[in-house]
Parts: structure tokens; sequence; C-alpha cells
């Protein structure tokens, strides 16, 4: 039985977890963000540092000034001065460090603030190494036993020994023999090596011990990588550091080959998995060249014999007849021992519904080989490879065209959805899905999409089909706009729908334009924030204040739309009209009431029948009140209420039983030069003059009377217009001597004399 060549793959290969992480949060961050700097190359892989950068990725060696956009910093770590800048330019940090490498940056710290010399085991220009050194500020980077060796080591001083986490453990385990050795206890020795590390280098040693070739997939300017190299070459000789399946060496590859094959770190899954696939491919197709090698002794002859070929080898061109059609498939005679199949998928790089309607029994066609034979025995044939390079230049001409067409969305992941363009099969990225930058992938499945094609060609010169709809959404729409620009007019009201809400104010989307409407257009009364009246999705009318055709910005208004709080509360109250409100201002002159989202004044002197002292003895912020409108200032937009016009004024009340020459009982509340004021039933206030005090005459009423004293008095008028009573104390009877006397009418305001004047007029009376 021939033998096969056997592919064996190591148990650990690819991503660590420190580098997993960092590269997921790359791609995530960018999913979100667009934009991300990345303090130094994520990981040592060409091929995924150039998909990041395609998404908005760039690689920066300092620290941003402007923070325009967040920064990642890797699984290698950096130096404490760069989190120290960082924070001094306030810039925004995705920190991706390998949990291993920030347990080593602390013990050097640590150490070293113990008075520890710090020792690297290491590569000197590693960028992992590098960010080690920035926390202990100087440190010795060796590479061998024979480096530590030529050390300076000083009894006297204490060392730390630390290794970078992708260090070769042989040659750590190595150095630490000889510290044991030479019995140089004032060395510490920290074993930093990650165990992933650790295992994918046993694995791959073993895996090497037993091959006949081995391949180390990874980048060449990778340090883990290449110690996976350094020790499988150790032990098999040809041992090849590749970077993905082109490098494959495969003439040193036969039917009798043992493969192996690792990765190191920075070896993402697909690279990894394309070098196996080649490898199963090249093995099925050695399989087939023995076949037919095989059948080639007893059915050479025969088949001379009938003038047809000896053999037919996978990816032959071809020609034949054709024999026999379906809608879905063609049958070719090919002069060989099986006849050639072309299914419909596979007879055109463009979409075909009926083969019935493109071939018929007796045409030439030609095609090529694609398996020897299929489950039915038949050779499966491809017309596909065939079109293509007329295919991909029809497309290089469409790019540099511009030209639109159409394509169904077959499929959709995180990165993009894929459509296809005669047969090609194109990935639209999702920065070129929309216009709408949070368009989700998943929702175009199925759907018919109006593409561009972008590039024919990726970073490497390779054919790949890049297309975008959110160029022809972007003309589709600012031909829209134009037109739009063209009739919108300016006082007019449109309907719009909130797209976007700020601090500021919001945006409402009118006809496919974008117009601001500032927060202080929102609401006629203050409001803090736009999302106290709208939000996102809300249809709403709008009034256009103003608009800018060169720089395309238009000015909204909603307000304008609605009735002002004024001009509905003018519609519902009117002078007279009780109300309700609450209290949102108290100063010294009153308090302010919100009715109806306005403000009034209820002045202090309409609080009360009585005389109010302070507003606060009355009212709080928040109380509820019932008022009166007294009067209503349409041009100054003014309110005036009053509480006391609710209840009967204590005169009228008290006055209805009241008559002429009646005798009340009055309590002497105030004391002046020229009478008394008086307190009638405990709320109206009265004055008497200083002829109606005493018969006597008085320098001052306080001679026979004061403040608190409880009197009785006769009513000698009763004035309902002026809410006053004309009283007089009792005094002896001298006939008709008081009674003819009108009582002088007391106004205080117009009292002409000072508190120092009067004082000094008594005081000159007692020294008569």
């Amino acid at each position: 039985m021939v033998r096969i060549m056997r592919i064996e793959v190591s148990k650990y290969n690819g991503f660590c977890a420190g580098v997993k992480v960092a590269v997921n949060k790359a791609f995530n961050a960018l999913e979100e963000e667009k934009k991300l700097y990345s303090y130094g190359e994520i990981i040592h892989n060409k091929d995924v540092i150039d998909k990041l950068k395609e998404m908005g990725l760039t690689v920066v060696d300092e620290v941003p000034e402007k923070s325009d956009a967040k920064l990642l910093i890797r699984a290698h770590g950096v130096g404490k001065y760069v989190y120290d800048k960082i924070n001094e330019n306030n810039v925004e940090v995705i920190d991706a460090t390998c949990v291993k490498v920030k347990k080593i940056h602390k013990i050097v710290e640590e150490f070293k603030n113990n008075d520890y010399n710090i020792i690297i085991a290491g590569d000197k220009n590693h960028p992992e190494v590098l960010g080690i050194i920035g926390w202990c500020i100087d440190a010795e980077v060796i590479d061998s036993v024979d480096a530590f060796k030529s050390l300076d080591i000083d009894a006297s001083k204490k060392y730390l020994l630390v290794s970078q986490t992708t260090f070769n453990s042989k040659t750590f385990d190595e150095i630490t023999d000889y510290i044991e050795k030479k019995h140089l206890t004032n060395v510490v020795a920290e074993n930093t090596i990650c165990d992933a590390t650790r295992k994918r280098q046993d694995s791959c040693l073993e895996l090497a011990s037993r091959c006949d070739v081995m391949l180390i997939v990874g980048s060449k300017t990778s340090s883990n990588t290449k110690k996976l190299y350094e020790l499988s070459k150790k032990v098999c000789e040809n041992t090849f550091l590749i970077e993905n399946y082109k490098e494959i060496p495969y003439k040193y590859i036969d039917k009798k080959t043992i493969v192996g094959v690792s990765a190191g770190a920075s070896a993402p899954d697909w690279i990894i998995e394309e070098v196996i696939k080649m490898l199963e491919n090249l093995n099925n197709d050695m399989n087939e060249k023995n076949e037919q090698a095989e059948q080639a002794g007893t059915m050479h002859e025969l088949l001379e014999n009938y003038g047809g070929v000896s053999y037919i080898r996978t990816g032959e061109r071809i020609k034949g007849t054709v024999i026999y059609v379906t809608p879905e498939a063609v049958s070719v005679n090919i002069n060989y021992k099986s006849d050639g199949i072309i299914t419909r998928d596979e007879f055109s790089m463009g979409e075909v519904q009926d083969l019935t309607k493109l071939v018929k029994e007796g045409d030439e066609i030609e095609a090529q080989v694609v398996k020897i034979s299929d489950q039915d025995g038949n050779v499966v044939l491809t017309r596909k490879p065939l079109e293509e390079h007329k295919v991909w230049e029809e497309l290089e001409a469409m790019k540099n065209d511009g030209t639109v067409v159409e394509t169904i969305i077959v499929e959709a992941s995180q990165f993009g959805i894929y459509g296809k363009v005669k047969g090609i099969k194109g990935f639209i990225p999702r920065n070129q899905i929309s216009i709408n930058r949070n368009a989700d992938p998943s929702e175009y499945v199925g759907k018919n999409l109006k593409v561009q094609v972008l590039e024919t060609k990726n970073n490497k010169g390779r054919r790949q089909l890049v297309l975008t709809s959110r160029a022809i959404e972007k003309q589709e729409k600012e031909a829209k706009d134009n037109e739009v620009w063209e009739t919108i007019k300016e006082g007019e009201i449109y309907e719009g729908t909130v797209k976007n809400i700020q601090d500021y104010g919001a945006f409402v989307e009118i006809n496919g334009i974008d117009g601001l409407l500032h927060i202080n257009e929102i609401a006629w009364t203050r409001i803090k924030h736009p999302s106290e009246v709208l939000k996102t999705g809300d249809k709403i009318s709008v009034k256009v204040k103003s608009i800018d055709k060169e720089n395309k910005k238009l000015s909204l208004s909603y307000k304008a739309t609605i009735k002002s709080p004024w001009a509905l509360f003018l519609d519902k109250h009117q002078k007279g009209d009780v109300v309700t409100g609450v209290v949102t201002r108290i100063v010294d002159f009153g308090a302010f009431v919100m009715v109806d989202d306005i403000e009034c004044l209820l002045h202090i002197k309409d609080l009360d029948w009585a005389r109010t002292e302070k507003v606060t003895d009355i009212l709080h912020e928040g109380q509820e009140v019932t008022a009166k409108i007294l009067n209503i200032t349409r041009k100054d937009r003014k309110v005036s209420l009053g509480m006391k016009q609710l209840v009967e004024h204590p005169f009228d009340k008290y006055a209805k039983d009241l008559k002429k020459d009646d005798i009340i009982q009055v309590e002497v509340t105030r004391i002046l030069l020229d009478g008394v004021h008086v307190s009638v039933n405990g709320n109206i206030d009265c004055f008497i003059p200083i002829a109606k005090v005493s018969t006597e005459k008085l320098r001052t009423p306080a001679q026979v009377v004061k403040v608190g004293e409880m009197k009785d008095a006769k009513v000698l008028g009763i004035d309902l217009k002026g809410k006053n009573l004309n009283l007089s104390f009792i005094l002896e009877d001298k006939g008709d001597e008081f009674e003819n006397t009108e009582a002088a009418s007391y106004q205080p305001e117009e009292a002409n004399f000072t508190i120092g004047e009067s004082i000094g007029n008594a005081l000159g009376d007692l020294l008569k």
C-alpha cells in the first residue's frame, strides 16, 4: 500500500490569552469609534495589522497630543513614564497589557524601591523588555548563561532576576542552575515566563522530535516565534519559519513526509488554518496522482486504441462535446473513461438560472478539471477560471468608470457584508455600507443593494473585490439634499424627525437634511436640557428661522409652532378669575406664583387685610395658593394677584352691626405725638387724634395711655368706603363742645415732623 503524507499539529498554537484580548479589544473599539491609536504594533503579524489599519487603526510611537481617539496599550505593556504622559495629555486609554506582564512591572518596581539591581532575561530590543525597564528606570538585559556570567555581580549588593514572558524556558533554567551552583545568595530569581509559552515550547519540541519537516507559523520579527524555530531546529533539521501558506517549502514534502505544524503567539487562527488546508490539498493531490498512475498502466492501451487521452490531471484545461443538458447541469464527453459534469454554479462567474438557454447538445465546450471522480464517477469540471481573468478586467473597468450595479447580500459578519458582482464574491466593509454609522450588517442579508467597485486588489497585490454602497447612498443623498435646499423656505413650517439630541439643542431632519433646533427655541419656558421636552425619533413641526445655503446650515424653531404660555394664559383667564398656583419665589415686597407656566406677582399688601410685616409669615416656597386675578397688563405681560380679596374685609364684617354713638372696647397699639392707634375687634386699625384722647391739653398721649391698654371708645362716625371708624375715648361731659366738633382726619403720610423734633419739643415742654 502506498504511504501517504501525515500532517500533525502542535497542541498549543496561535494567539496567547494576552494577545487575543488585545486584538479583540482593538477590533471592538474600531467597530464603535472607527478610529484608534495603538502605542506600537499590537501584534507581530502584518496581515492582522493591515486589517486593523483598514478599519481605522493608527500605530504611534508617542502619546498623541490631541485626544481625538482612544489609545490602546498593547499586551507587551509600556513604562510608567508613558502613563504619566497619557494623564498629562488627558488621553482616554484602552489598557490591554497582559496580566502576566503587569505582574512583572509590579515586581521590578517593588524590588527597585528596596534597592535591588534588576536583571532581565530577554531580548533588549523587545517592546515587552523596554516596558519592564520603564518601571525600574534601568536594568541589565541578558539573553544567555554566558551573558549572565559576564555580569559583574557585587556580593555587597542585591539583585533581582526576572524574565521576558516569552523567554526560552530551558535557557532560563540554565541561568538559575548557574546561580544555585555558584551560591549567589544575593540574587533573587523570579521565573516570570508565561505558562502558555512553556507549554507551547515543550509541545513544539516534542512534535519536532518525531517529524521529518517542521513548519513554524508566525512573524519573522516575533520573539516567541523565533524561539520556537530555534528549539525545533535543534531536533529537526528541516525546520522552516513561514508567515503564511505561500511560504510552504513544497520541495521538502512528498508522500512519505511527516509534517509538523506549530505556531507562535502572533499567528492568528485563520493563517494557521490556511497552512493546514494547503497541506491537506497537497496530500489529496498526491493521492489522486497515485491513483491515476496505477490506472494508467491498465487503461493506457485501451484508451489509445479508441483515440482518447490516456489520463487527465486536476487543474488541466480540456475540451469536450456537450452530450446532455438540464437546467441544473451539463454533461460533456471528454474522451475519458467517465463523462465530465458542469453544474449550474460552476458554469459561469455570473448568475445562471437555466443552462438549457445557454448551451445545447453538440456544442463544443472548454473547461477545467476540478476533481477526477465524484460520488457518481463523473469528472467534475468548471468554467469559472476560464472567465475569471476577463471578469477581473471588467471589474477594474467598472471601478474606473464608477459603474453602479445591484447585488444581493448573501452574508454578514461583524466587519461587513458580502455580495457577488459578475460571480465574484465582494466584501463591503462596515464603514462602506451606509452613511448611517450605526448600520447593522445583519439587517442587509437578502436585500438588493446598489454598489460600486472600490478596490480590485488588496495591499499585497492579490485579487480582492471590495465594494461600497455608502458612496452611492451619499451621492443620492447629496442630490436630494440639493433639491431640498432649493425648495425650502424661510418662515415656513415643516414636519421633521428628531435625529440627535445634544446639550445645546437637537438636530431635526426635514426632507432628508438636518437643521439645528437650539435649546432656546424648543420651549417657551426655560429648560436645562432638550431631553426634558424631546426624545430621538419624535415627529414634530418646526418653523424655519433662517437658511444658510452656502454653508448648508438650517436654523429651526419648535416653540414658534405652538402657542406661548402667555397666549394660552390669556385664552384661559381674565381679570377677576380665581386661580390656583405654586409659590416659586419669595421677595421682600411679595411672592411670585406660577399659574399655568406664567409667573404672577402676589404683592405683600394683597396677602391679608391685616398689616403683614414679612411675606414668610404667611407663605413659603412650593406652597399651593388660591388667589384672585387683580390685573393683567398685556403690554408688559404682567399679572397681579390678591389673596385677601377672596375674603370679606374685616371692617365690613364688623361694621354691619355697628352704629353711631356705640361704645366699643379698643386696644392701644401705638402711641404717636399727635394721637394713638388702636385695634378694633383685633384686626381693624383706627386712629384717635390727641384731642379725642383726653379733655386735658396733652404734650403727648403717653401722659394718659400706654400701649396694650384696653379702653372704651365712642363711635363718632362710620366711613364704609374708606374702611375707617371715627372714634373718641370716653371724655368728661362738657356739653356739646365735642359732639359738634368734626374729628380730624388722620393722614400719617402727610405728617411733617421727625422723631427727633417730636422728642425735642416734648423735652422743651417739660423744662418750662
